[in-house]
């Protein structure tokens, strides 16, 4: 079964301007399948009836595809939609002699141009009375489902209100947090940033305090070094002098106990002439000077020698004493506090 639809209108009728026209309609399912008319200007009433196949009839006269006709249809006759105003008119034709039936026309109005989209023929109703209590009661009918409907969209609005007005209090709460967080939390990053900057600072005092204290050790060290080293080079120079000044006095001491040994040997040659002493002295003391000489030479080199040794020593030892004050220092470096 096909529920039932019932729509009641104003109209204009171009024919008769003067007048107000009531237009209800109904129908079951669509108005393809047909729909009654009934037109009433309060004081009369007209019906009529179009079947399904009047629908497609006309459908199939203005060569218009039968789902869009019925679709303009229901805008010319309903009134339902946008696109309805000022799209479609109507025309009634009266009555003529022998002829006891209205037409109602209704047409469709595009770019100036307008056609018809069908024509009914309609019959006064003998109680036109009951026609009007009709659309009264459905006049009133659908005042009440527009007030019931106002009613439930002013509750709806009320609500939406209320929940904006919570969710603009809930917004402006946390607004108020997220505000007052910001700050706690800009004072708490301000005190933590002038902390590290203050231990920035006090680490870099200790820095150049700690190189201020290297600098001046590595310049007591060198100072300490080069003491040292003007007193190991005194020291170096001393020793080869003595030595020198002791190897000559060792020589002349053992070249004086060499000279009696000429004298035995004088002793013990036969007498000669005073030219062959002469030869023999010269020839006994030459060896004797030449043995000195070589003698000197010796100890000159041994000391020489001696020397070059002790600064090897002084300057391999220098050396160990350096590593181990530069690795000391590192050590030192390294155990300070950061």
């Amino acid at each position: 079964m096909r529920c039932r639809s019932t729509s009641v209108r104003q109209i204009s009728i171009a024919s008769e301007p003067d007048r107000t026209f009531f237009l209800k309609l109904d129908w079951a399912g669509d108005l393809g399948s047909g729909f009654v008319i009934l037109l009433s200007d309060g004081i009369s009433a007209w019906s009529g009836e179009v079947s399904e196949e009047d629908v497609s009839r006309e459908a199939q006269e203005i060569e218009m595809e039968r789902e869009r006709y019925v679709g303009d249809l229901h805008l010319a006759l309903t009134g339902e939609g946008p696109a309805a105003e000022g799209q479609y008119s109507f025309h009634l034709t009266p009555e003529r002699p022998g002829r006891p039936l209205l037409q109602l026309s209704y047409e469709k109005v595009q770019n100036d141009i307008s056609f018809r989209l069908g024509v009914v023929d309609l019959q006064a109703v003998p109680e036109p009375t009951e026609v009007i209590r009709e659309l009264i009661s459905h006049g009133l009918e659908q005042s009440a489902r527009l007030q019931a409907k106002n009613q439930h969209l002013l509750e709806e609005n009320q609500k939406l209100r209320r929940e904006q007005e919570h969710i603009t209090k809930e917004m402006e709460r946390y607004v108020h947090g997220k505000e007052t967080l910001e700050r706690d939390l800009y004072s708490r990053f301000v005190l933590v940033l002038n902390e590290k900057k203050a231990k920035l600072r006090d680490l870099q005092k200790r820095v150049k305090e700690l190189e201020e204290s290297v600098e001046k050790n590595r310049l007591r060290k060198k100072a300490d070094n080069d003491n040292n080293e003007t007193m190991e080079t005194a020291a170096e120079k001393s020793p080869g002098e003595e030595s020198d000044y002791g190897g000559s006095t060792e020589d002349e001491q053992e070249a004086e106990p060499r000279q009696p040994d000429s004298k035995p040997l004088t002793q013990e040659m036969p007498e000669s002439n005073p030219m062959d002493d002469s030869l023999n002295d010269i020839t006994d003391v030459a060896p004797c000077r030449k043995r000195r000489h070589r003698h000197l030479q010796q100890l000159e080199t041994e000391a020489k020698r001696a020397a070059l040794d002790q600064r090897q020593r002084s300057r391999r030892t220098r050396r160990e004493r350096m590593t181990g004050r530069e690795s000391d220092r590192k050590t030192w470096i390294h155990l300070a506090p950061g």
